[in-house]
């Protein structure tokens, strides 16, 4: 599978195919399941969808503290917000400086294809994440698009 990448502010990351294609869906508007509702249908942040709909998968902004645990999937974000719904999958100037003020939440989440934005250096740090918020057996996840370092501790 060949490479494309995406700027993402600060640091710019290879991301397949599939990825973009998730950015433009949110770019454009919803998604309906093409195997007849078994997929969730995708929605920009903030967008409302009828209840006997497939559950939406939602893009949003969130503020936490990098952890490594080990395991496949070792990264986390502790302390983290809810997330504010966003239909850009990359960072502006303005959400950077908005999430260096924003108080820290009590919700966790495992964090996926952060491998591209090279995040061993932030350990311990307070970041911003964006992308996909899923839950999977009861766990929160988010699968990203954005990685921004906002500040060298966790306060």
């Amino acid at each position: 599978m060949s490479k494309l990448s995406i700027r993402t502010g600060p640091r710019t990351a290879p991301a397949t195919a599939a990825v973009i294609a998730l950015a433009t869906v949110f770019a454009l508007g919803s998604a309906e399941p093409a195997d007849g509702g078994t997929t969730p249908r995708l929605v920009p942040g903030g967008a409302t969808q009828d209840e006997s709909a497939p559950a939406a998968v939602t893009l949003v902004t969130v503020v936490g503290c990098l952890t490594e645990e080990p395991g496949e999937l070792p990264w986390i974000l502790e302390r983290a917000t809810a997330g504010e719904p966003t239909e850009q999958a990359f960072t502006t100037e303005e959400e950077l400086a908005r999430s260096a003020r924003e108080t820290l939440g009590s919700l966790r989440y495992r964090l996926l294809g952060v491998g591209e934005f090279g995040v061993e250096s932030d350990v311990g740090h307070r970041v911003q994440a964006k992308g996909l918020k899923l839950r999977y057996d009861d766990e929160l996840r988010l699968n990203i698009t954005s990685f921004q370092h906002l500040a060298p501790t966790c306060e």
